[in-house]
């Protein structure tokens, strides 16, 4: 079958092209000098996310490759398991549990873990079992005590996110972590606006002067050489913090650098049909630079994912941070023709698809508090289409979803609709669904 398989797609002649130069590009790239990424320089205690409410201080942070070698004398990474480490502090007069199914909803016991890794027979499984459980958080605080130790949970690359939950006679305590984690660029969790536009650079707006800024932004991200890329379509109003806890906590990924390393996983994923989570995105530029964060939710194999590129703009509102921000769907690729990346994902052409695809996402992940609609875009019908730089085409409405992050969780139910454009099929219906 896997003969089948290999010749099935040989006998693409894209296909042949696309294994074929990405081969020759990792060779090539093995030569040069790449993004720096983030090591394991600093410990994991000196990253640590720290949480206080009602008596209660929750500390975690995640481990990389390295670290966990350090620690256990084995790299968890390596067969898909990450440590989390979690300090609670109870300063309360009542007990807590701490529930681990909150941190990872299929995490790992001691011996599963310890099996995993003793098939490498680097470590026996008697000596990492028994590290293992020494090292395991315990369940139950009691009142006035502090405990710390680790969960077992499922790799993940960049950042991490996960629910620290407690629960005691009174309450349930649950707070979202999103801890960086060695490996990749360390552009998400040490991004500094400050670095980007300088205090006097920022313009405060109003509502209205914010539609007015946004109606009048660029339709499009733009290529290297100045050609339109995909529409604007989606704008966050919140501080870095809050916008990277939505994405992440909808398991939206980091994107890894164009590198060898990440190409010959490209490779990889291509020819056995298999996802990569964390593919690289080329790049698109708005403010006269390149993307400042990108996300992406894979699918079912490489050449299917969502991806969204982010640009913070001048611009704030009620002192918080607008992102501008482009989110697609890709569905399949080809060659770019270009050396570096040799090859480019093929959009879907639905755009307005993709935006309402993130307003589900991120309405279920209750952090936002309202929602607008603002002009953007020249629209464009399926019978007569935009092209981007890479001459894909697509149709859209020409509107920008704009989400207003909340600092509660917000239901659903009680987010708010702005009075400004509606899509289509809602505008028959604005006086009974807009808020305000």
């Amino acid at each position: 079958m896997l003969a089948l398989y290999f010749r099935n797609i040989l006998e693409s002649t894209t296909h042949y092209y696309v294994v074929l130069l990405l081969a020759i590009f990792t060779t090539l790239s093995g030569c040069s000098t790449y993004r720096p990424v983030h090591d394991d320089e600093t410990h994991y205690l000196d990253r640590v996310t720290r949480f206080e409410s009602d008596n209660i201080i929750i500390e975690a942070a995640a481990l990389g490759r390295n670290e966990s070698k350090e620690v256990f004398g084995a790299p968890l990474n390596d067969v898909g398991v990450q440590a989390v480490w979690i300090k609670i502090s109870n300063n309360s007069e009542e007990a807590n549990w701490l529930f681990p199914i909150s941190v990872d909803s299929e995490y790992f016991p001691a011996f599963e873990v310890a099996r995993r890794i003793s098939k490498y027979g680097k470590i026996s499984h008697k000596d990492l079992y028994a590290q293992l459980v020494e090292n395991q958080i315990p369940n139950f605080i009691p009142p006035q005590h502090t405990v710390s130790g680790f969960v077992y949970t499922h790799a993940d690359e960049g950042l991490k996110s996960f629910i620290v939950e407690l629960h005691s006679p009174s309450r349930i305590i649950k707070h979202t972590i999103v801890a960086p984690v060695p490996g990749l660029p360390d552009d998400y969790f040490d991004l500094d606006p400050e670095n980007i536009y300088s205090e006097a650079e920022f313009v405060e707006l109003d509502k209205a002067g914010l539609r007015n800024w946004l109606e009048k932004m660029a339709c499009c991200a733009q290529s290297i050489n100045g050609q339109y890329g995909d529409p604007i379509n989606i704008v966050f109003v919140g501080h870095l913090n809050k916008v990277r806890s939505a994405l992440i906590s909808r398991q939206w990924d980091v994107t890894a650098p164009v590198t060898g390393s990440s190409l010959r996983r490209m490779i990889s994923a291509f020819i056995f049909g298999s996802r990569y989570r964390y593919a690289p995105i080329s790049p698109l530029y708005m403010f006269n630079r390149e993307h400042d964060l990108a996300f992406q939710k894979s699918r079912a194999i490489i050449d299917e994912r969502n991806h969204m590129r982010l640009w913070l703009a001048p611009v704030t509102f009620n002192g918080e941070h607008v992102w501008v921000a482009q989110i697609s769907r890709d569905d399949g690729i080809k060659l770019s023709g270009r050396l570096r990346p040799p090859t480019t994902h093929v959009i879907d052409p639905d755009m307005d698809d993709a935006r309402f695809y993130l307003l589900q996402d991120i309405l279920q992940g209750q952090e936002v508090r309202q929602i607008g609609f603002v002009k953007g875009h020249k629209p464009a019908t399926y019978d007569n289409p935009h092209y981007n730089a890479e001459n894909d085409f697509y149709f859209t409405d020409g509107l920008r979803a704009v989400f207003f992050m909340s600092d509660e969780p917000t239901k659903i139910s009680a987010v708010k609709l702005l009075d400004w454009e509606l899509p289509k099929g809602m505008e028959a219906y604005r006086e009974i669904i807009v808020s305000e």
